[in-house]
């Protein structure tokens, strides 16, 4: 039997380029979507990754900052020391009640605003939502301004109405029963926009149907906003309530470092303004570094339960 045996040619010079830059071609053509990745990923590499690795390590030195002194290793002795300090459990006490407060700004009033605002005419809505949304649009210090000269006592605005009625003026960011209503306020006057629009916009995502079939069946305005607004409004809410907890320390430090530097007698220091004082003015670099590791796995655990949560309760109309 005789087998016919074909004889492979080898590629010449040229058709060896060839395939080479088509190879290279299908590669970079598949990693091209990547590579537009690649500037956030530096970034979240130096601006997040690296200083979450160095605060670490910080954590387990006792130092000051400065380059001349150097560091010591003391161990875990930082989270002792940490654990063991009142300001700390203080500034964590002050930081949820400026937490209840943001959520009741955040999450309580927008809810009932948004829901008004359904029953008004379309013009003066978007008027009310413009005026509500306008204290976003300005800086925390430019807010923490404005604040000062309301509440002061001397001539300010907020005196000037109790005035009319009768009440003694109040100096609001320096008395201890006051300054932490104050810095709650403003902070909620600064966050209650944002919120107000997205809630806003969460209602108009949700079909007309539904009211009308409520409408039919004889359900009430209280009983249509139980049934069918808040669980059709849910994944809306949660994601709020993830923003609230997750970005209220960008929204309270400007305003307690503008306003009262934490006092009086660190009535108004939160957790992060305690970072900042052990960090920055104490130069205590490992307790403020121990301080932002517990943080932050607090923080990672609310965050991790929060997702649950809204995967959990979240009701979608599909």
């Amino acid at each position: 039997m005789l087998v016919e045996v074909t004889e492979q040619r080898p590629f010449a010079p040229a058709e060896v380029g060839r395939v080479t830059t088509s190879k290279g071609r299908r590669l970079l053509s598949g990693s091209e979507p990547y590579l537009y990745l690649v500037p956030a990923v530096i970034g979240l590499v130096l601006w997040i990754y690296r200083p979450l690795v160095e605060t670490l390590d910080y954590s387990f030195y006792r130092w000051n900052l400065l380059p001349t002194t150097p560091k010591v290793n003391v161990g875990w002795s930082n989270y002792s020391e940490l654990l063991r300090m009142p300001a700390l459990w203080k500034a964590v006490g002050t930081s949820g009640f400026f937490l209840v407060g943001l959520l009741i700004f955040g999450l309580l009033l927008p809810l009932g605003i948004a829901t008004v605002a359904q029953h008004v005419s379309p013009r003066a809505s978007t008027v009310y939502r413009a005026l509500i949304f306008l204290p976003v649009l300005v800086s925390p210090i430019v807010t923490a301004t404005l604040w000062e000269f309301l509440l002061s006592p001397v001539g300010g605005f907020v005196d000037t109405v109790l005035g009319w009625f009768g009440l003694a003026p109040t100096n609001w960011l320096q008395q201890l029963n006051t300054a932490r209503y104050a810095i709650a306020l403003t902070s909620g006057w600064k966050v209650l926009g944002v919120s107000v629009l997205v809630i806003t916009a969460g209602l108009a995502a949700i079909s007309v149907e539904y009211f009308e079939a409520a409408a039919v069946d004889g359900a009430s305005r209280l009983q249509v906003f139980r049934r069918v607004t808040l669980p059709l409004l849910s994944p809306t809410l949660l994601f709020m309530f993830i923003t609230v907890v997750l970005l209220s320390s960008q929204i309270i430090f400007p305003l307690v470092n503008a306003l009262t530097q934490g006092g009086p007698e660190g009535s108004t220091t939160d957790i992060y303004y305690f970072l900042y004082q052990n960090g920055f003015e104490s130069f205590n670099v490992g307790l403020a570094s121990a301080a932002a590791v517990c943080f932050f796995a607090v923080f990672a655990v609310v965050a991790l339960v929060c997702v649950r949560l809204l995967d959990r309760f979240s009701f979608y109309d599909n």
